[in-house]
């Protein structure tokens, strides 16, 4: 898989980048502060500079466990706050990531859709506002989205030769280490990659596993010593507030309305602990309660969480408008919402048109968008939880654009 890059992919990456200063410039000096995200991942980068401990802790104070954010993102951004964390150099450095993503887009594409369609799905990630918009924050979700992508290219890359296997292992650790969600794009890669012969990339296979697990040892040393188990986060929160997303308080029956009550009084006692480590430890039960609870509302009504998942599926792909929240407006939102939602059928059809050619790797873009979709479905949404899965939509549309240009010259 070959790529000459000609000069529209080179310019399309480099208004990516400038696309992405100047929503920094846009955002400054406050850089948006309700996104309390933010200030969390810089705390566990500046952890990591200070004390040289995954903590939020600073100096003065005792060690204190995460049990929330994975770690990839915190140390992507840790040498950049050895100078204090600015959110500029945050900005520049994400800038350039979302550069190198038109590329490798442009990269995957142009095999499957000549050198227009690659043009075309590149100019599609470049110019899309959100890939800009969360490039100018310090959040996980752009870089997540450029190692995903990645690793997706390295697995289907895997060759006989073992060590091909490396790339594709170390970036879907990256990845998944910087956001979980990302983890089943990878098999989906492989199972692309294997369909050419997978004898002959099972040596490669296995150098990526083995790679992607010992990227993985420290980090479940980590929580079995502090939490005593491999894996934590905040999939029951997740998936009780999915519940409720798109149901109104006024529609909620007796055990609805129990179940919100006793949810919301065991989140008043976590807020109440004073403590930041007995804090720290509690979250981890706090999440267990609110899964627990979640299954138990799930089960009490699923045609009604079914329902509302088309309106959770409307906030993922079509959500986040990319300006300030004072900005955001009834208009610029309408606008945003009918926008996504269009590229999202475009990318469909496209998509499905794509994989109806048959090819290796040519179900890859559907089996993504789907995939997403999928997993995303029973937790709760916002419009960013989906820009991994936004570079094969973009080569979706691509695939319609460059279908409809061969009919018309038919």
């Amino acid at each position: 898989m070959t790529l000459r890059l000609d000069r529209v992919v080179v310019v399309l990456a480099l208004v990516s980048v400038a696309f992405a200063i100047v929503y920094g410039a846009y955002l400054s000096p406050q850089w948006d502060p309700s996104r309390n995200d933010q200030v969390q991942y810089q705390a566990l980068a500046r952890g990591l500079v200070e004390r040289g401990e995954y903590t939020r802790a600073v100096a003065n104070e005792p060690f204190i466990p995460e049990p929330l954010r994975f770690p990839g993102y915190p140390l992507l951004i840790a040498p950049l706050c050895i100078a204090g964390c600015s959110m500029w150099s945050i900005t520049i450095f994400q800038a350039l990531l979302l550069g190198a993503l038109v590329l490798m887009v442009a990269r995957f594409t142009e095999p499957l859709l000549g050198r227009r369609g690659a043009r075309v799905g590149a100019a599609l990630v470049a110019l899309h506002p959100a890939f800009a918009f969360f490039a100018a924050h310090a959040l996980s979700d752009l870089a997540a989205t450029v190692f995903g992508f990645a690793g997706v290219l390295a697995t289907v890359r895997l060759s006989a030769r073992p060590m091909s296997g490396v790339a594709a292992g170390a970036f879907a650790a990256a990845a998944t280490l910087t956001r979980p969600f990302a983890v089943f794009m990878f098999p989906i890669a492989l199972v692309a990659s294997g369909r050419r012969g997978f004898r002959r990339v099972a040596a490669a296979t296995l150098v990526a596993v083995i790679v992607s697990a010992i990227a993985f040892v420290p980090y479940v040393s980590y929580m079995e010593r502090s939490f005593g188990r491999p894996l934590a986060g905040s999939v029951g929160a997740q998936l009780w507030l999915g519940y409720f997303q798109g149901a109104s308080a006024d529609a909620l029956d007796p055990f609805e309305r129990e179940q919100v009550e006793a949810g919301r009084a065991a989140l008043a006692r976590f807020d109440a602990i004073a403590d930041r480590v007995a804090q720290s430890q509690a979250f981890v039960t706090l999440d267990d309660e609110l899964r627990s609870r979640a299954l138990a509302l799930i089960a009490h009504d699923p045609a009604g969480f079914l329902a509302r998942g088309l309106g959770r599926s409307v906030e993922l792909w079509a959500g986040d408008v990319p300006t300030r929240p004072e900005d955001h407006g009834a208009l610029v939102t309408a606008f945003w919402v009918e926008l996504n939602l269009m590229l999202l059928a475009f990318g469909l059809v496209g998509a499905i048109v794509l994989a109806r050619r048959g090819g290796a790797l040519s179900g890859l873009p559907l089996a993504i968008i789907v995939a997403t979709w999928a997993f995303s479905y029973p937790l709760w949404a916002e419009g960013r939880f989906s820009l991994p899965a936004r570079p094969f939509l973009a080569i979706g549309v691509a695939t319609l654009v460059e279908q409809l240009y061969r009919l018309r010259r038919v």
